[in-house]
């Protein structure tokens, strides 16, 4: 059965109210999937398994509920992918998630959400540029079902609301990425870049962000022997010490203002990916407040 009321952690409530730090916001969607389903309930089993985490980041000893954690309300899905993103751009106004001194952390649900949430964060922010962490590049301009609100076409979506776009981990693009977007395409930060040269790499990522920064992590960027539980796996994806010394980085060097972690497609009697997706929610409050020490 579905808990309506599950929360980050399970905190109590001096550690959940309207002043928090981190904003949690479920959207249990996957209107548009086209291969495996499972994507909407991604949120409800990163939640459930959230509690069985401790309190203390292991890097950094850093108590990273402190600031607060408040959960919002699953978002209810709508009935047209267009009804759906416009559903997500008016809660995240309502909320004010992109508020100063706020943090949002989307969980997915597949990745269409994405588009909206930049629109709302553009608003805030508009010289915002966009860290994607991925297994597929997501440039189709439109792809059935869905058309141009496909999780397929998120990234070409993303790339109306700014051109500040770095995508990483990719290793599966299609024939109309390469025809449409090849600068985007030869501008990919590949896993097989990241192994041979971390730290080239990284430079480059960081020197292609902006001073602001919304993050989109795909759990299918990571290699599945890492995160199984997603739609359409790939092989050769990166490794979670890979993911989390990039994400340190660019904390470090940037101003995030806002995440998303999509795409987890929990696996009957198996927690891996779900318990992955959890703890790199952690991780993204660990370095945030690292980042201001």
């Amino acid at each position: 059965m579905k808990d309506q009321n599950a929360t980050f952690l399970e905190l109590p409530p001096e550690y959940t109210g309207e002043t928090s730090r981190y904003v949690i916001l479920p959207i249990p969607y996957e209107g548009t999937v086209c291969f495996e389903k499972g994507t909407a309930a991604g949120p409800e089993r990163i939640l459930a398994v959230s509690d069985q985490m401790e309190y203390i980041d292991e890097e950094t000893f850093i108590e990273f509920w402190k600031p607060g954690i408040r959960t919002l309300k699953p978002l209810t899905p709508e009935p047209t992918p267009r009804a759906e993103m416009e559903a997500i751009y008016k809660r995240a106004k309502k909320e004010s998630i992109f508020s100063e001194g706020r943090m949002p952390i989307t969980l997915g649900g597949e990745h269409s959400i994405t588009a909206p949430l930049l629109r709302a964060a553009a608003e805030t922010y508009p010289d915002l540029s966009v860290l994607q962490f991925d297994a597929h590049s997501d440039l189709r301009e439109s792809f059935p079902p869905g058309g141009r609100d496909s999780h397929a076409s998120v990234m070409r979506r993303a790339l109306e609301i700014t051109p500040n776009l770095v995508q990483v981990g990719i290793r599966s693009f299609s024939e109309e990425d390469l025809a449409v977007c090849p600068d985007r395409v030869r501008r990919f930060i590949t896993p097989s870049q990241i192994e041979d040269d971390f730290d080239a790499a990284l430079t480059e990522i960081t020197g292609r962000l902006s001073d602001k920064v919304y993050i989109t992590i795909d759990m299918d960027a990571f290699d599945p022997a890492f995160a199984p539980g997603v739609g359409t796996p790939e092989p050769g994806g990166l490794t979670w010490r890979q993911v989390t010394k990039i994400l340190r980085a660019v904390f470090q060097a940037k101003k995030v203002i806002g995440a998303d972690v999509v795409e987890t497609a929990p696996i009957p009697g198996q927690v891996v990916t779900e318990f992955l997706a959890a703890r790199l929610v952690a991780k993204l409050m660990v370095y945030d407040q690292a980042a201001s020490r």
